[in-house]
């Protein structure tokens, strides 16, 4: 089960079902975005059950119903009776639901090292989704695009110094940061260049500095030119 099967999964189980498919459970221990969203998940479903459960009306509200309808009517009082209670405890739920999702602060993308940028770009690359959405011949284009959707100037390295060719690209993000994501090959292997907003970063890191390091089996190497963070996994 990849992110996307498990995202269908998510949507569509039934919550009262306790015990999660095997390759849900098998791929939340494998994947952190994952298993963060099925716990949020979780923790929302438990708010809604605990916010629209019964609750004891107010002293006094059921006698004032009981007042305003006519007795006579029957069955057809005691329906409008529970409708009404039932109208006053939803009314409710929503106000406590809506306060409760308009007090979760928004997230604010940030890395707050190297290690962390590393370590990321290798998750979103062994993924193995290498969908592009334009070719080299048509990066020029590409790149006007790519600024206007992410708000910054993207410039791309130069690949000749980097001994690897450009084959395509699209837009992506690696971790919860929008980035630019090319496609790129050394030596007849293929590898990710990722290229973020240097305002993702919540720490310093010098301009030309380079950081190489080897996770899970992929060389990676982070680095820093014209405000921009660039890192590209082999």
């Amino acid at each position: 089960m990849d992110c996307k099967e498990f995202q269908h999964w998510l949507t569509h189980r039934d919550i009262h079902d306790q015990i999660l498919a095997h390759g849900a459970a098998r791929h939340i221990k494998e994947c952190r975005e994952c298993k963060a969203l099925f716990l949020k998940d979780n923790e929302l479903e438990q708010a809604i059950v605990q916010t629209i459960s019964f609750k004891t009306p107010p002293r006094g509200l059921e006698e004032s119903i009981n007042a305003s309808l006519d007795q006579d009517a029957g069955f057809f009082t005691t329906s409008v009776k529970k409708y009404a209670l039932a109208i006053t405890g939803l009314a409710a739920a929503c106000i406590v639901l809506l306060a409760l999702v308009l007090t979760v602060p928004p997230k604010t993308p940030a890395f707050k090292n190297l290690n962390q940028i590393s370590l990321k770009a290798v998750t979103t690359h062994l993924k193995g989704n290498q969908q592009m959405d334009f070719n080299a011949d048509d990066v020029d284009q590409a790149l006007a695009l790519l600024t206007k959707e992410l708000g910054f100037k993207v410039l791309l390295p130069d690949f000749a110094t980097l001994n690897c060719i450009l084959l395509g690209g699209r837009l992506c993000a690696i971790g919860e940061c929008r980035a630019a994501y090319f496609v790129i090959e050394q030596d007849q292997k293929k590898g990710s260049l990722f290229i973020m907003n240097s305002d993702y970063i919540d720490f310093s890191m010098a301009e030309g500095s380079r950081f190489n390091t080897h996770i899970k089996g992929c060389e990676t190497c982070v680095w820093k030119n014209h405000d921009q963070v660039y890192a590209m996994v082999f």
